[in-house]
């Protein structure tokens, strides 16, 4: 969010009224923003309108004169951001954008059904465990709970075939699966799953922003792990 110059009343002089300070603040836009033109007239209005058998000291004119400049300066500083904060857009969309097409793997607990048929989700082992896993539906109901019995070290895959703990094909939709590894000492914990996909598209107005993988997958930009591969 930028950063613009804003107005506050600060008195100046018995009899002359106030003037406008500016401050930072974190809204784009307002009533009370203030550049160096509208700082201006409003000086030349208090020179103006003082009172004449109290005129402004040199001391005075001195301190808001350097107001003035200080107006100038955040005015330029809040512009030179503004451009800097676009060009970094610019050129952050375009590194995105860059990957449409092109095979990922991105961390993800995701599955998507269609036509009653799963995505595939990966995962990898760094030592031997006992794994299990969990599926839940978009509103964490458990739909189906698999035990993979005793695993080396290595890579796998889930072997769900899309139906839920009595047998039936689940209806299709976005599923997500927790992979368990018990170790031989008793110690679980949970895996890291991921999916791999050519991105099909990607979403730019997010924070962050998400690519749409060929699975029908929808990952964070920040999630994927590696770019290439079959």
């Amino acid at each position: 969010m930028a950063t613009t110059t804003t107005a506050t009343a600060t008195q100046l002089m018995p009899g002359i009224g106030s003037l406008f300070v500016p401050s930072t603040s974190s809204s784009s836009t307002g009533a009370s923003t203030l550049n160096a033109n509208s700082f201006l007239t409003l000086f030349l209005a208090q020179l103006q309108n003082q009172d004449p058998t109290n005129p402004m000291q040199d001391y005075e004119l001195a301190s808001q004169l350097a107001q003035f400049t200080s107006v100038q300066e955040l005015t330029q500083a809040t512009t030179q951001l503004n451009n800097l904060q676009q060009y970094a857009a610019a050129i952050n969309n375009a590194q995105i954008t860059s990957l449409v097409g092109k095979n990922v793997t991105a961390q993800t607990s995701q599955i998507s059904v269609t036509s009653g048929k799963p995505t595939a989700l990966n995962y990898t082992l760094a030592s031997p465990a006992s794994v299990t896993y969990t599926i839940q539906d978009a509103n964490g109901n458990n739909v189906y709970t698999g035990n993979l019995g005793s695993q080396d070290a290595g890579s796998y895959s889930i072997p769900w075939t899309g139906v839920n703990s009595s047998g039936n094909t689940v209806p299709d939709g976005a599923y997500t699966c927790t992979v368990t590894a018990t170790a031989s000492n008793g110690t679980s914990t949970t895996v890291t799953t991921t999916v791999q996909g050519l991105v099909k598209s990607c979403g730019l107005t997010g924070n962050p922003p998400t690519y749409l993988l060929s699975t029908g997958v929808t990952v964070p930009v920040d999630d994927v792990s590696v770019v290439g591969g079959s």
